[in-house]
């Protein structure tokens, strides 16, 4: 619901506070909408009795870690990452969906590349071990193209987009804001055919979970009372994450329909 122009909760529930609630997000993007909004209306800072720490975590290694040495308790990030977590051993619990979006890759405007179809022996940036490295050999295997015929350059995204614009690279598989940025700015444009499905979920720390059962419930609670005004007011919400991610509405504009907010 809106109270004032500020999205609340709506539940009216006072759940057992955890003693402290760290909570970190991979990177700052719009498939974190649900997230940011609900942060920058200070929707979680009453679930932990010492407040809420914010952690944005750059790369995905110290986010095992943290999980491992019981250094966060709840992470936004994408479901691949997670899942590869889980698998090698660490407690973690997939608790709720902040949206689902389809994946494609870029290439520069100049590019003769027009399907995903075109990539053999191309050299694409993309961060290891993200929701876009699962993406890029997705589309490969459908494609029928084997993955040792393109070159994997690992790169963050700010190297990349360097790189990207200097013609270091053919392609770059990259998330939004990055896609739309690099299309209103006629610097890339996405190539057609293949896609990956990739959701951006909510982990938490099992054994956090399991002690703090009703602070969890209550993230999600807010998570979907969020994601839930979203969708009621769209201009509301495209405002506020162009503000929180200091990026022009129109980039977010552009990268809305492609979330699907409803996804759970």
């Amino acid at each position: 619901m809106m109270t004032n122009g500020v999205v609340s909760t709506g539940s009216g529930r006072r759940p057992a506070r955890a003693v402290g609630l760290r909570v970190g997000s991979f990177f700052v993007t719009i498939n974190y909408a649900p997230y940011l909004i609900a942060k920058s209306n200070g929707l979680f800072d009453n679930l932990g009795n010492d407040g809420v720490t914010y952690i944005t975590f750059q790369s995905l290694a110290p986010i095992t870690e943290a999980f491992a040495s019981k250094q966060i308790d709840a992470v936004f990030e994408a479901a691949p990452p997670a899942l590869i977590s889980k698998s090698a051993g660490i407690d973690l619990k997939i608790v709720s969906v902040s949206c689902s979006v389809r994946q494609r890759i870029l290439v520069p405007v100049q590019s003769k590349a027009i399907s995903t179809a075109d990539l053999t022996g191309a050299r694409i940036a993309v961060l290891t071990g993200t929701s876009s490295h699962y993406a890029v050999f997705k589309i490969l295997k459908d494609e029928g193209i084997e993955a040792d015929k393109v070159e994997i350059a690992n790169m963050i995204p700010t190297d990349a987009w360097n790189a990207f614009r200097a013609g270091q690279v053919d392609a770059w598989a990259i998330w939004s804001p990055f896609v739309e940025q690099a299309e209103i700015t006629r610097v890339g444009r996405v190539l057609l055919g293949g896609s990956a499905l990739v959701h951006s979920i909510l982990a938490v720390r099992g054994s956090f979970a399991k002690k703090n059962r009703t602070t969890v419930e209550a993230i999600v609670d807010v998570l979907n009372n969020t994601k839930a005004w979203m969708q009621r007011e769209p201009q509301m919400a495209q405002a506020t994450v162009a503000d929180v991610l200091d990026i022009p509405k129109k980039v977010v504009e552009r990268a809305w329909p492609r979330h699907d907010w409803a996804a759970s």
